[in-house]
């Protein structure tokens, strides 16, 4: 039981997300914990869109390996962390 709740505290502490901006551009960023393919709190990707300022476009979007053609990208979906950055401009 202990275990379990080590894990899952440390899982809770991946799953961080924010933005900073200035009067023209902005970054969002979001993180989230792999474990056997599921990703907690949830997709890394849809946390850091979500965080994009209304009325902006986004320029960038950069991400760690997540794919499954790659031994990295296979790897990290067993155990890892998704990093997401996204930026742009605001209008």
């Amino acid at each position: 039981m202990k275990k379990l709740i080590l894990v899952l505290g440390i899982a809770t502490l991946a799953g961080c997300s924010g933005i900073s901006h200035t009067d023209k551009a902005y970054t969002a960023h979001a993180e989230s914990f792999n474990i056997l393919g599921a990703q907690i709190p949830g997709d890394a990707q849809e946390r850091a869109i979500e965080l994009v300022p209304e009325g902006a476009t986004v320029e960038t979007i950069r991400s760690t390996d997540s794919d499954t053609t790659s031994f990295l990208g296979i790897l990290n979906r067993i155990i890892g962390i998704d990093y997401v950055q996204v930026g742009g401009v605001k209008k």
